[in-house]
């Protein structure tokens, strides 16, 4: 039986890689949701069919979602983002949604370090009880995040964080996306919260010994404090909000906050997280100078 499945924020970081996954799969019909379907026409191409629709816009997120078995709900982090995820549940019990697969962050919880964290918290807590099926995945820090440092790597050979030597078990997008798919696709994991994770905890001086095997050179990790983070954050022309929520990211992950490593990956997907090197061999070297 073919299961159709709507992808929110299709062409972002997670959706340009989990619905190309889904579309390659016979018994899966998969729409992407994007504001503006003719500017990633050329993004996916047939089967997957472009669909209208924004958070903002109850009746377009009601069209996009009629007739679909489940959704996989990808938000970009902001303030609004419960907001957006009432709509979203909204929108699919007055469709007859079955189920929502959520992408979450690490630890969310009300109570949690960051105010990303806390309302991502709440958005769960939402989602559960709504009477939906659901499947939660809360992923560690992105490995895909240190593409930011892409001109510093290339320029200076170092790139900067607010981590200090803080150990974090970052994850590979791509197995992000493995996850989702495997969510979506059976019922093995429904009603379930899953913190997922890469296979080991590393440092950013980690990161750099990779980088610098990867690069044929010398590449440094710089050190900066939280509050410098924000700062610089600030004077590239990032919101308040965002800067001061990579601030507290930085702070927490500092701590050590990150350090939590899971078998979940190969749970949902029967193959093991993607290692930093993996990411690195694959995703950067061929961008590095």
């Amino acid at each position: 039986m073919t299961k159709t499945v709507l992808v929110t924020g299709a062409s972002g970081n997670i959706g340009s890689y989990l619905v190309p996954i889904l579309a390659s799969q016979s018994d899966c019909a998969v729409s992407a949701m994007t504001r503006d379907p003719e500017k990633n026409a050329d993004i996916f191409a047939p089967p997957v069919q472009l669909v209208r629709g924004s958070f903002e816009d109850g009746a377009s997120l009601i069209a996009a979602i009629c007739e679909v078995d489940t959704v996989i709900m990808i938000a970009p982090p902001g303030p609004d983002c419960v907001q957006q995820n009432i709509a979203v549940i909204a929108a699919a019990r007055q469709s007859g949604v079955r189920k929502i697969v959520r992408i979450s962050a690490i630890k969310a919880a009300e109570d949690e370090r960051t105010e990303n964290t806390r309302l991502h918290g709440e958005c769960d807590r939402l989602l559960q009880k709504s009477g939906l099926t659901y499947t939660i995945l809360r992923p560690n820090y992105f490995m895909q995040n240190i593409m930011m440092s892409l001109e510093s790597l290339n320029a200076d050979s170092c790139f900067y964080a607010g981590m200090g030597d803080g150990r974090l078990a970052m994850i590979d997008v791509r197995d992000v996306a493995d996850c989702a798919a495997a969510a979506a696709m059976s019922d093995q994991f429904d009603n379930e919260i899953l913190e997922i994770s890469g296979p080991q905890s590393i440092s950013f001086n980690d990161v750099a010994s990779v980088l610098s095997e990867v690069a044929n050179r010398q590449v440094a990790y710089v050190a900066v404090s939280p509050d410098d983070v924000k700062a610089s954050l600030l004077q590239m022309g990032f919101g308040e909000w965002m800067a001061n929520l990579l601030r507290e990211y930085s702070e927490a992950y500092g701590d050590g906050w990150g350090d939590l490593v899971t078998g979940n990956v190969d749970r949902l997907t029967g193959h093991p997280a993607r290692s930093f090197r993996q990411f690195a061999t694959d995703c950067l070297a061929p961008l590095l100078n």
